[in-house]
């Protein structure tokens, strides 16, 4: 398991419900609505660096 991957397991969620956050070397870099815009100022920001994106879910989201 990545170790950005680990950082966003470790995440407290509760205030990013249907948001995006990208981690990269184990630091949440942003967070929002808007990835395509924030993946321009991540890679920016940590060039050469491969960023981790996920979307946070609805605390109502139902995984069947």
């Amino acid at each position: 398991m990545s170790e950005n991957f680990q950082t966003f397991l470790k995440l407290d969620v509760s205030k990013l419900a249907n948001q995006y956050v990208v981690i990269i070397d184990k630091k949440l870099v942003a967070t929002g609505q808007d990835i395509e815009k924030m993946l321009k100022k991540a890679k920016k920001q940590y060039p050469g660096k491969i960023p981790f994106v996920a979307k946070v879910p609805d605390k109502q989201l139902l995984v069947l």
